[in-house]
């Protein structure tokens, strides 16, 4: 695949990061960023267009009215694009949103855990997935919106994407950084094996005195394992202070990047969640026959399976079923019964959509109730 086409599926903050840094890439040969508002999406065009032509680049860059909600209409605009590769970062409300709560709401909330919000964050990348099936689309598509889970849901409906981006990739500078100062040698003379759950994440900048998901972690330095001679396990709980909200994006735009060249070109050793439609994220060979689990060394690929599923209840998910129905734990369940009236333990497929409606509307009668500005 040379000088490709890349879509990006939804232009809010991490689809705007996407876009700013993909104009200064120099691989991609168009890039078209699409949303329901055409001229928000033009302008933000016209900036990283600008914007990366001032720094010496000369991006193609387009503008393109995008309603996920019209899958008829999406369907006839991926045809029309004819896209490569297509990044779906659309949600109906951003994972950050919550935590614009004043504090003592935003911490009854956050017993319930992420993965009570997942028909927020799947909705439309199942619309945009109907939509690429029935488009006859041959692109790689990529999810944002917590594919460690959504990924396993949408693969077990026979709407697989290639797999997601960021979450376990986002872990996986800190401890190579950190790794290389103890070691003092250059990052990229550290390999980083990580197997583990968007559930760690909660661990691995911020101090966090809750119980820890199980992953598993190999740090190798000229062939040989150092995972303890650094100790790597206090490398990935030391505190590493980011910003908080939307900032973090840049991070996860980064990792996205990567992920896309990888496809483009040559088989690269990275890593990824949601891969193959699994649950949680892996180390993988992304290359131009698609992202598949890289062999890992010291793990089965069972075993590596099975930390996923096991930490899923660390997100406030009970199981993932076989039809693509999410169960939810009986305490995040009860809590947003008890904070948003809301009562959801089962998720079937055919409820994604009326659930997340429901939630939606439910939470922001919750933050108005709380005189929070969520925007």
């Amino acid at each position: 695949m040379t000088r490709p086409t890349i879509f990006i599926a939804g232009l809010g903050d991490l689809g705007a990061v996407l876009l700013e840094l993909l104009a200064r890439e120099r691989w991609p040969g168009r890039v078209v960023a699409g949303s329901r508002d055409l001229a928000r999406t033009s302008a933000r065009v016209n900036l990283a267009s600008l914007g990366a032509m001032a720094q010496g680049c000369r991006p193609t860059l387009e503008a393109v009215r995008l309603d996920l909600d019209d899958e008829a209409g999406t369907a006839e605009l991926l045809h029309h694009l004819a896209p490569d590769i297509i990044l779906a970062t659309a949600a109906r409300q951003s994972w950050w949103t919550p935590e614009r709560l004043p504090p003592v709401p935003r911490a009854r909330l956050a017993v319930a855990g992420f993965g009570v919000w997942l028909p927020i964050h799947l909705v439309l990348s199942l619309k945009l997935m109907r939509a690429v099936q029935a488009s006859g689309s041959r692109a790689r598509v990529l999810i944002a919106p917590f594919p460690d889970v959504a990924n396993c849901v949408l693969s077990r409906l026979g709407l697989e994407p290639a797999a997601g981006v960021g979450n376990l990739d986002e872990i996986v500078p800190k401890i190579a950084a950190l790794a290389a100062a103890r070691l003092d040698v250059a990052v990229d003379d550290v390999e980083i094996s990580l197997v583990a759950h968007h559930a760690l994440e909660a661990h691995v900048f911020e101090a966090n005195a809750s119980p820890m998901p199980p992953y598993h972690l190999r740090i190798v330095h000229a062939g040989t394992d150092v995972t303890q001679a650094v100790d790597g396990h206090s490398l990935l709980r030391q505190p590493y202070p980011l910003p908080p909200g939307p900032a973090i994006h840049f991070l996860t735009a980064g990792s996205a990047v990567r992920l896309m060249r990888a496809l483009t070109e040559a088989d690269t050793r990275l890593h990824a969640p949601g891969p193959e439609g699994l649950p949680g994220g892996y180390p993988v060979i992304a290359g131009p026959d698609g992202v598949r689990v890289a062999p890992i060394d010291g793990l089965s690929r069972t075993a590596a399976i099975e930390i996923n599923e096991r930490s899923h209840a660390f997100d406030g998910i009970a199981a993932i079923e076989a039809d693509g129905t999410v169960a939810f734990t009986p305490e995040s369940t009860d809590a947003l019964a008890r904070e948003l009236g809301y009562h959801c333990d089962r998720l079937p497929p055919a409820e994604i959509a009326p659930r997340a409606d429901e939630l939606l509307k439910r939470f922001q009668a919750y933050a108005a109730r709380h005189d929070a500005d969520i925007g």
